[in-house]
């Protein structure tokens, strides 16, 4: 009788513990404190600060998603060839793409050509 009521109780235990876990889960992910500002400026005089920040060239909104367009290269091809094939034979192209486990890059993995 004791061993089926200790059952009894772990399960009821575990099955609480499962119910209640989505409830950790709920919460907005984004607090809403940012809707509390008070602004002491108008709208008149924050769009007047917009236009001359875009003038002076403060303001980096050049495309809907800020990404500034790329330029012209003044790198040659063979260059940049030459840089890459370099980054992966020091293992800094590994590094970069690597998860953070530690500072030191990884050890250069062979060059393989496609042919």
């Amino acid at each position: 009788m004791a061993h089926t009521r200790q059952r009894f109780i772990l399960a009821a235990i575990a099955t609480a513990s499962l119910l209640s876990a989505g409830a950790a889960f709920a919460q907005e992910a984004t607090p809403d404190t940012w809707m509390v500002v008070s602004s002491h400026q108008t709208r008149a005089a924050v769009v007047a600060d917009l236009a001359a920040a875009r003038q002076a060239g403060l303001a980096k909104t050049l495309t809907e998603g800020y990404i500034e367009p790329v330029g012209a290269s003044t790198v040659q091809r063979a260059d940049v060839r030459q840089q890459t094939l370099q980054a992966i034979r020091s293992g800094e192209i590994k590094a970069i793409n690597a998860e953070v486990a530690g500072l030191a890059p990884a050890a250069a993995a062979p060059l393989r050509h496609a042919g």
